[in-house]
C-alpha cells in the first residue's frame, strides 16, 4: 500500500487514539482476574488485537459489548491460570512477546509463544535466566521466538538486566503477584522507567501492590488477587506525537483525549516541542500546538525511544542542528530505526548523522519530494507522512499500511486536519 502525503497546512481539532501500551496491559490484567472486567475506549490496532487473542488462548473469554467496549472474563480457575491453547501467536508485538511469556509461565503445562514478521528478529534471550531462577522451564530458538515455558512460576529472587527493554520486567511485575512465594526482583540498567510506572499504575487499579525501590529492586508479595472492574483506556501520547508535530511544523492543531499527567513516556513530546520553539498550550484533556520559526534543539529520548521518528520529522523542519540522545534503544524495534530514519530522511534531503553509538544529529532544511519506504515500521510511516506537509511537492510512503500496528486510523486523521 502506498500513500501520497501532499504539502499543506493543518488545523482544527482531532482526538488521540487509545493507548495500545495501556490497552495491552489492561487485557493482561483482566486475564488474571477471577471475574469479569469491562475495558472501555479500547480501539483495536494490530498489537491490541494480538494481546486479546493471546488472552483468549490463556483462558480468558472476550466479548465486544459496544463501540470500543469489551468485557473480559479472566482465565483463573481455582487460583490457577488454565490455558485453552498451547501455542499462542503474538503477531509482531514486542510488548506482548515479553509480557505474556512470564504470564504464560503461571501455567503448569508447556505453552509456546510464537510470532511473525519483524518480531522473529527481536531478542528474547534475556528472559531465560530470570525465569529459570523463578522455577520456570524455558527454551528459545537461539535467543529468539518461538519460546516455550512451563511453570509454575514459583517466585523467590531473580536478577534482570533492563538495558534492552522494560517489557519483560512489565511481564514479571504482572505475573509474580500470583506466584506461590514472595519475590525480590533486582534490576540493573532499568530502561524506559516511565513504562514501568505505567505498569505499576495499572496494576494498582486492579488491586495489585508492587513496592518499587528506586527501580533497582521490586518487592512483590505472593498470592495477590486481581480485582475485576471497569477501566477506561486513556489516549495514546505515542500516536498523538506525530499529530502534535504536524501542528508545530504546518500551522496549528488541538489534539484531545490526552492526559498531560499521564505515566506514558511519550508525554515528553511536549518538552521537545517547547525546546524547538513551538507554542504549546495544555488544557484539561487537550493540547494545542502551533509554530512558525522553529530551531534545532537537544533532547534525551532514552526513556521514550518511540518518539524518535516524530522527533526527526520535527527536527527536519527546524533551522539548524538537532541533537538527539538514546539511539542505542532503536536497534531492535520493528526496524533498525536509527539506520532506517537516516536512509529515508536522507532521500528527502535531510542529513542525519550517527556520530556516536547513542547520538543522532539532524540537520534541518528543505524537504525534497520523493518516495520513501516505511521499512514496514508504523512509526517511520507516520513520521514520513508528517514530513510531507513541509516538502516541496509531497512525499509518497511505501508500505504505508504498517500504521495498522498501532494507529489504523492515522492516514484518515492526517487528511482530516489538512486545510484545503
Amino acid at each position: 500500500m502506498e500513500m501520497y502525503c501532499p504539502k499543506g497546512r493543518v488545523g482544527g481539532n482531532i482526538e488521540a487514539p487509545a493507548s495500545k501500551s495501556y490497552a495491552q496491559r489492561a487485557v493482561a490484567a483482566a486475564l488474571l482476574c477471577g471475574g469479569t472486567s469491562v475495558l472501555r475506549k479500547m480501539e483495536l490496532c494490530d498489537d491490541t488485537a494480538a494481546a486479546m487473542s493471546v488472552a483468549e488462548g490463556l483462558g480468558a473469554v472476550v466479548s465486544s459489548v459496544a463501540n470500543n467496549e469489551y468485557t473480559i472474563t479472566g482465565g483463573i480457575r481455582d487460583g490457577r491460570l488454565v490455558p485453552r491453547d498451547r501455542v499462542l501467536n503474538i503477531g509482531e508485538s514486542g510488548l506482548s512477546a515479553r509480557m505474556f511469556t512470564p504470564i504464560a509461565s503461571l501455567c503448569r503445562v508447556p505453552v509456546t509463544i510464537e510470532g511473525e514478521g519483524s518480531i522473529m528478529k527481536r531478542p528474547v534471550g534475556m528472559m531465560t535466566g530470570p525465569l529459570e531462577s523463578l522455577g520456570v522451564k524455558i527454551s528459545t530458538a537461539g535467543g529468539f521466538l518461538p519460546v516455550t515455558v512451563e511453570g509454575p512460576l514459583c517466585g523467590g529472587r531473580a536478577e534482570v538486566d533492563g538495558a534492552l527493554s522494560s517489557q519483560f520486567i512489565t511481564g514479571l511485575l504482572m505475573a509474580l503477584p500470583m506466584a506461590e512465594n514472595d519475590t525480590v526482583l533486582s534490576v540493573e540498567n532499568a530502561a524506559s522507567r516511565p513504562y514501568l510506572d505505567m505498569t505499576i499504575d495499572l496494576l494498582a487499579k486492579f488491586g495489585i501492590e508492587i513496592i518499587n525501590r528506586q527501580y533497582r529492586e521490586f518487592h512483590i508479595r505472593a498470592r495477590q488477587k486481581y480485582i475485576p472492574g471497569t477501566y477506561d483506556i486513556e489516549g495514546d501520547w505515542s500516536g498523538a506525537s506525530c499529530l502534535l508535530v504536524a501542528g508545530a511544523i504546518a500551522g496549528g492543531i488541538t489534539v484531545g483525549n490526552l492526559d498531560p499527567d499521564s505515566c506514558q513516556a511519550d508525554v515528553a513530546i511536549l518538552e521537545a516541542l517547547r525546546r524547538a520553539g513551538a507554542r504549546v498550550e495544555v488544557a484539561r484533556g487537550a493540547v494545542t500546538v502551533s509554530g512558525e520559526d522553529l530551531t534545532g534543539f537537544q533532547f534525551d529520548a532514552t526513556d521514550c525511544p518511540d518518539l524518535f521518528p516524530a522527533l526527526v520529522a520535527l527536527a527536519a523542519a527546524c533551522e539548524g542542528t538537532t541533537i538527539l540522545k538514546g539511539t542505542s534503544r532503536l536497534r531492535h524495534k520493528e526496524s533498525d530505526r536509527a539506520t532506517a530514519l537516516q536512509q529515508e530522511f536522507g532521500k528527502m534531503g535531510i542529513r542525519i548523522g550517527l556520530p556516536r553509538s547513542d547520538i543522532m544529529t539532524v540537520e534541518g532544511g528543505m524537504i525534497r519530494s520523493t518516495v520513501v519506504s516505511s521499512h514496514n515500521d508504523h512509526r517511520i510511516a507516520m513520521a514520513a507522512g508528517i514530513a510531507g506537509l513541509r516538502s516541496a511537492e509531497g512525499i509518497t510512503v511505501e508500505d504505508a499500511g504498517a500504521v495498522k500496528k498501532s494507529y489504523p486510523g492515522f492516514w484518515d486523521a492526517l487528511f482530516s486536519i489538512r486545510l484545503g
